[in-house]
Order: structure tokens, then sequence, then C-alpha cells
């Protein structure tokens, strides 16, 4: 294999000051070989992947070793060599897409930037290619999106552009520090299956740095360990999983089904959306209905851009409807006061994806998770520290971060803290809007684990929006299950998981990625896996929205739209075949 590396690292060690982050790490990448990089935060993943392009962050330095691409020793290399090299031999994609993009500038400009770098095609060819690339890593409208800002983006958007800005110039070694992190479930499969297959057919050496053991399991050759900046072990995929415990997959707790005459603490009745100028309105949400009852936990799952946030955010109040009416414990939004409103914001919480924008950069810690309950109640300084160390302890955070800035705490860290802040005005119904999709799997357990003690403990109601369904098995009783905006299935959690009933759904959990080595995804078909890239919204057409990517369409799918249908036992589902669909399963 030696001979035949697209990358060879030998003895490769940075350091920060006498300590040694990565201490002579030495292993070799063969042409078409994904291999996983796999330790606990903190190990040296992300400083190893940085280092084998010759780079590192501000206070290290690569104190020795030499990394070979193409046949040539890249740290030996003079600046310019170093730079051609980069992007066109080998090429980085980073976890943090915020931090990676350039804010000054469009997404198209960023991705064609590197292609003029390295000579790839002409002016026009560039714009089409980047458009190729936008769409092939998921991005809906990618004519649009070549036109925005990095702000303009989700972050699961961002996330993608940056691998589209990796793929630019047809590297032939990629470096992919947790790629996948934010992607929706499909798109990360989708994602992860186009690597695999560009790996395999032109040769592409990966090396994929990753906690994630369905990525490794599905994808990977061979698995390198590292702990304390030190390679413990490179091994075959099969021995790695052989000799590690799989975590136990976790289950649904029991539905709370509440008394007949209990009436919902949050009740959305025909709630619809829409963004954009009076002559182009884009529908976001559209007649949607849900109820939450005091004490409820909710799963809101979907693919991106398919309404979860928004109504998220319709339901707690920052957000006005365009149609229907949304009900807090009895008060209608649409049409209370400004008391009422005000005295309703204590009692509901938004907690956001990326922490980093629920905080105030210039503020401690502890400042800012006490801040929403000054305009409720008046405490001495000594009193808003006890309350905000209290906050801590509830999500199992040390007193320490109190006296810390934002920037000073890791992401798993500052998400809990977000639930803190959340926290602190006690509300009967919180909005969780991605709040794991930045976490490493062990914080994702912590951190559901701490939610889970919030909704039992304290009886607060919560809708948690994620595409992260092991967490939405451990947390929520039921599930809704979004598309273009409108609810397409929901019931209870352990039913909708076992016995899907609408084409949708089957997608989303057959793209979930297990750690069964005999069970790849990449070495059986797929046989509920939609057509295209992801939802995409265009001008109201008939039939049911999904019949464009649909395995199972048929005539009356392209003409009619299907209504929300009750299945009983507490089931519902926007399918002509939900009841087929159950045949076909269990036959």
């Amino acid at each position: 294999m030696a001979a035949e590396a697209a990358l060879r690292a030998a003895r490769l060690t940075v350091i920060a000051g006498d300590a040694k982050i990565v201490d002579a790490a030495s292993f070799a990448l063969s042409p078409g070989e994904i291999v996983g990089l796999v330790g606990p935060s903190g190990s040296g993943k992300s400083v190893l992947a940085l280092a084998l392009l010759g780079l590192v962050r501000p206070g290290l330095r690569i104190a020795d070793g030499a990394v070979t691409v193409g046949g040539v020793d890249l740290l030996a290399a003079s600046p310019a060599a170093q730079r051609a090299l980069r992007g066109k031999q080998i090429a980085l994609i980073m976890q943090n897409a915020r931090a990676a993009l350039d804010p000054l500038a469009r997404i198209g400009a960023q991705i064609v930037r590197v292609m003029a770098a390295h000579d790839v095609g002409d002016a026009a060819d560039r714009r089409e290619r980047a458009i190729a690339l936008l769409a092939g890593v998921g991005i809906n409208d990618p004519e649009r999106r070549l036109d925005a800002y990095p702000h303009e983006l989700s972050g699961g958007m961002a996330q993608r552009a940056v691998i589209a800005i990796a793929l630019a110039s047809d590297p032939l070694v990629l470096i992919a520090d947790e790629p996948a992190t934010g992607l929706d479930v499909t798109v990360r499969a989708q994602f992860l299956d186009a690597l695999w297959r560009s790996a395999r057919a032109r040769g592409v050496s990966v090396l994929l740095a990753s906690q994630e053991p369905g990525v490794l399991a599905n994808y990977c050759d061979r698995i390198i360990s590292i702990e304390a900046g030190r390679i413990t072990q490179d091994e075959p995929v099969r021995s790695y999983f052989a000799r590690r415990a799989p975590h136990a997959q976790a289950t649904a707790p029991a539905q709370r089904a509440p008394a007949t005459a209990d009436a919902p603490l949050i009740a959305a009745r025909g709630v619809s959306k829409a963004f954009g100028s009076a002559r182009a309105r884009v529908p976001a949400v559209a007649d949607a209905d849900l109820d939450l009852f005091p004490g409820d936990s909710v799963g809101l799952i979907g693919e991106s851009g398919s309404g979860k946030s928004t109504l998220g955010r319709i339901l707690v109040g920052l957000l006005a409807p365009d149609a229907g009416d949304v009900r807090i414990d009895g008060v209608t939004l649409t049409k209370s006061n400004d008391a009422t409103r005000r005295r309703l914001r204590g009692r509901v919480q938004l907690v956001q994806q990326d922490p980093l924008d629920s905080f105030d950069p210039r503020w401690t810690l502890g400042d800012s998770i006490v801040e929403p309950i000054a305009a409720h109640e008046r405490m001495t300084r000594s009193q808003r520290r006890a309350r905000a160390l209290a906050l801590l302890d509830r999500v199992g955070l040390p007193h320490a971060l109190c006296d810390a800035y934002p920037r000073d705490a890791p992401p798993g860290q500052l998400q809990r803290a977000a639930v803190a802040r959340a926290l602190s005005t006690s509300p009967r119904f919180i909005v969780l809007d991605e709040v794991t999709a930045l976490l490493t799997p062990d914080v994702r357990r912590a951190l559901v684990a701490s939610l889970a003690r919030v909704r039992d403990e304290d009886g607060a109601t919560l809708l948690f929006i994620s595409h992260d369904l092991e967490s939405v098995r451990g947390l929520c009783a039921r599930v809704a299950v979004m598309y273009l905006g409108r609810i397409v299935e929901s019931g209870p959690a352990a039913a909708i998981f076992a016995d899907p009933r609408h084409p949708y759904t089957q997608a989303l959990l057959a793209a979930e990625l297990g750690e069964d080595v005999d069970n790849r995804r990449i070495d059986r078909p797929q046989p509920h896996d939609l057509a295209g890239d992801g939802p995409v919204r265009q001008a109201a057409a008939p039939g049911c929205a999904l019949a464009p990517r649909c395995s199972y369409v048929e005539a009356r799918c392209r003409t009619d739209a299907p209504p929300l249908r009750d299945l009983g036992a507490g089931r519902s589902s926007r399918c002509w075949r939900a009841e087929a669909l159950h045949t076909l399963r269990t036959s």
C-alpha cells in the first residue's frame, strides 16, 4: 500500500509550546480508500486534519514530519507550491461552516474562486459547474443560492456549501472533518453515497473524521483511532466494530395520553405562512394543525426546507401566521394585546440550532442565562449568580462556565447553556430547534437526558425540531412529519418508527445509518430513497407534493392532493396509499 499511497503522513507532530497536540502520526491512504478518523473531543482529530494541508491554528506549530501528496512533500514545499497543491491535489471540508465561509462574498463567488485558482474551466463553465456542485450536495434552487451570502443560508445549507467548495477542483485527496454535521438524514446519506461512489470511481482518497458510528460503519474501509494526539489503532472497519460495544438504540417513552378533559397547552389550527414579495410568495407552512398537551414531548421531523423552524417560530409568537391561529393556554396569539403577549413571553422559550446565535459575545454566560428573567422579577447580583449556577446544574455543566464568555465554551457546552437560559423563566413550552445538530453522540445523549428531566420534573411541554432520529426516539412520545410546509404524518413515536404510513417518512427512516457492518447502506439497494436532492418549492401544482420524488406514485397522486386522513389509534397520514404501505411492510 505504501508504494501506491495517494497521501502518506510520517511522524507528523504538532505542538503548542512544549505540549504535543499531534504526536508522531504516521499512516497512508490508498487511492479510492475511505479511512475513518475517530477519537474523543480534544483528541487531536481536527488539528491532524489541518496539519495534513500544512496548516495550523494560531498558537500551534508543525514541529516535525512529512506529508507526501502526489509524490510531493507538502510540508517541505515552498508557499507557492503549497497553495498550488491545496484545493487541486488535496482539499479540506471543515466542520464549522460559518468559520470556513467568507461572510463578505457570495457563495457562488467562493466556489468559482477555487476553480479560478486552479484553472478549472472558463468563466461560463465555472458558473454552471458551481450550480451543479450546489445541486449535487442537496441545495434546492441552486441558481438562486449561488448569489446568496453565508448569513442567508441555514446551518445545514452552509455546511453543504463548504462541501461544494472543497469538491470544486476535483481533488485527489479529501480531508473531511465531520462533513455531515448539520445535514438532515436524507441529504447526509445522499452526500456520503456520492462521496463513496466518487472515491471508488475516480480513485479519490478520503480521510473522514467523525464520531458518528453509523457514518463509519457504512462508508469506511479502515478506522484510525487517535487519543491524546497519538494514533492507537489502524485497522479494518470490521475488526473495529467487532471489538466495539454498540450503543443501544434509544426507544421512545410510552406515549402520554392526556385525559379527554385536558385542553392542549398549544393548539395550532390552519396555520399558514409564506415569504417573499407580493408577486412571488413562497409558502413555508401550509394549513398546519398541531396540538401539544401539558408535559407532552413532540418530535417535528423532515428535511431542511420543510418548514419545521418556521412553524416553531409561529408557535412561540416570533412570527405571525398569514392564516390560521395559535392558542397558548387558551389565549389566541393573533388576537391578544401587547400586555397579554408580554405575559405569555415568560411561558414560552426558543432554543436555536447555532448556540452562538443565542448569546451576546460581550456578556458572560452567567449574565446571559439570567437575562430573560430581568423583565419578570427583580433580583440582586448574588441572587442572579445563584440562579445561574442552579441552572447550570440542571443541564450538567460546571460552575466555571458562569464566568466564561461564549467564545470560551465548546459547542456542546454552549448548547446546553442555551437550554439553561431557556429554563431561566420556568417556561411551560419550549421549542428546541435542531439543538443536537452540532453535538457529538455522547453530548447529544446527555442533552436529551437533561431535556427529559425538564419534561418529567417541571412538566414542561417540548417541541423537538430535529433530523436526529435517535434523539427523537429517546425523547419524544409523539412525532409529526413535515414536507414542503405540510404535516404529512403524525402519531405515537413508537408506532411511526415501527410502521410508517407515508413514503416520505419511510425515506427518512431508511436514510438513518446503523452500526451493522454486515448490513451497510452501500452494499444493498435502497427502495425507499426519494428521487431528487430535496424538497423544492414551486408554483402550486395539482396532486401530492411528493409525487415527483415518490417511488409509490400512481395516477391520482399527480392529480388529486391527498387530505390528512385519520388512521385511528392517534395516527394520521397524507397519502392515498397509507393502508397499502402498511400491508406491503407487514406482508
